[in-house]
């Protein structure tokens, strides 16, 4: 009888683990997280403002036991400085900045495209150039925004035309009331002569109105390290 038991239990144990090795293994299920975040959008044109809720009361809630804030006091947050990096760029070192500058500041980015393209050939462009400069024109720029007095800081960028900035920035700065507004040049030349760099930030302060021109950012347009440190300094990066 005890043999007879045995061979029984051998056999149910056998179809057992035939059956347990035809299931297939699947990975676990990923975790959801509970929590959720709602995120909000600024346009560059309105600018729109958060609270944090303070209180001073709690509430105890009798089924859980637990403390609850009551929001009773909105406290306005403070707004953070808002930033526009315009620029103006030829062969796109100029437009390389900007791109890392708006990324460390977190600012809205325009670039100053001329109504009448400048040629894409370098000596008709040179040309064209020094026309403008001893002239001191101002070329039209397409879509200039209506206004940046939504602004704080305007950051600047252009390269080194004739020793100075091409006159198409002028053309921008004039065309706004500056009162009020941070102004940062940034600017780039193969020669990277401070001579020149000195000579494109007085006509910078010159087509400022009101605004205040801050020390401007001569740097490589390659060169992360100091376009970082310079607007660390400004206390600029977000």
């Amino acid at each position: 009888m005890k043999k007879i038991c045995a061979l029984f239990a051998s056999l149910a144990l056998a179809l057992c683990l035939t059956g347990c090795n035809n299931n297939e293994i699947s990975d676990p299920a990923p975790i959801q997280s509970s929590s959720t975040t709602n995120s909000s959008s600024e346009t560059s044109s309105i600018s729109e403002e958060s609270f944090v809720s303070g209180d001073a009361s709690e509430s105890v809630s009798a089924e859980s036991g637990q403390t609850e804030q009551n929001s009773t006091d909105p406290t306005p947050a403070v707004d953070e400085d808002k930033t526009l990096v315009v620029y103006f760029t030829w062969s796109s070192n100029t437009a390389g900045m900007a791109e890392t500058i708006a990324a460390l500041t977190g600012g809205d980015t325009f670039e100053i495209i001329p109504v009448s393209p400048y040629p894409t050939e370098y000596t008709p462009c040179t040309e064209v150039a020094l026309e403008e400069r001893d002239n001191n024109a101002r070329p039209a720029i397409k879509d200039l925004p209506d206004s940046v007095s939504q602004y704080d800081n305007i950051i600047i960028g252009y390269p080194i035309w004739w020793h100075t900035a091409p006159m198409i920035i002028g053309t921008f700065l004039e065309n706004y009331d500056l009162t009020g507004i941070d102004i940062y040049p940034f600017t780039q030349s193969a020669s990277m002569d401070e001579e020149q760099f000195e000579q494109s930030m007085d006509f910078v302060r010159s087509c400022s109105g009101n605004g205040t021109v801050h020390d401007g950012l001569f740097a490589k347009h390659s060169d992360t390290a100091a376009i970082t440190s310079y607007l660390e300094q400004n206390e600029l990066t977000k």
